[in-house]
C-alpha cells in the first residue's frame, strides 16, 4: 500500500518538476494552464508562509521589523514544510515497517526523497519568474 503511495506522489514530484520550467508559457484565457498542476503546494505553502513562518521569524527575534523582508525569508522555510508533511507521514509509515522492507522497496523511497528534493529546489528557482511568479 505505501509504495503505490509513494508512486503516484514519485509522479506528482516529476510532473511538478518537468512542468516548472514552462508553467507561465501556456495560457488560456487569463490562466496559466500549468500553474495549476502548483496549485496544491503553492496555496499551502503561501498560507504557512503568512501563518506560520512569519510570526515564527518574529517569535525567534529574525524579523527585520518589516513585512517584504520577513516575507522573502520565510519563502524557502513554508515550501520545506509543505514538503515535510507527507515525508513525516509517510517516513513514520515506512521506518515503522523499515527492518521488513525488501531491496525493491528501500529504492523506491530513497527515489521518493532524492524526486521530493529535486522538486523542492526546481520549486523555489522556476516558481518566481520573469513572466509569472507563482510563489
Amino acid at each position: 500500500m505505501i509504495e503505490k503511495v509513494l508512486w503516484v506522489m514519485i509522479g506528482c514530484f516529476t510532473v511538478s518538476c518537468l512542468t516548472l520550467p514552462f508553467v507561465g508559457r501556456i495560457w488560456v484565457g487569463e490562466i496559466p494552464v500549468l500553474s495549476l498542476l502548483q496549485f496544491p503546494k503553492i496555496t499551502l505553502a503561501g498560507w504557512l508562509r503568512t501563518h506560520l513562518v512569519m510570526p515564527a521569524i518574529t517569535f525567534l527575534g529574525f524579523s527585520r521589523g518589516s513585512f517584504s523582508p520577513d516575507f522573502i525569508l520565510a519563502r524557502p522555510f513554508a515550501l520545506a514544510i509543505v514538503y515535510l508533511i507527507p515525508l513525516i507521514i509517510l517516513g513514520f509509515i515506512g521506518l515503522r515497517n523499515f527492518r521488513f522492507l525488501d531491496t525493491r522497496q528501500r529504492l523506491v523511497m530513497a527515489l521518493f526523497l532524492v524526486v521530493a528534493i529535486v522538486d523542492y529546489v526546481c520549486t523555489l528557482v522556476f516558481a518566481d519568474g520573469r513572466f509569472l511568479t507563482i510563489y
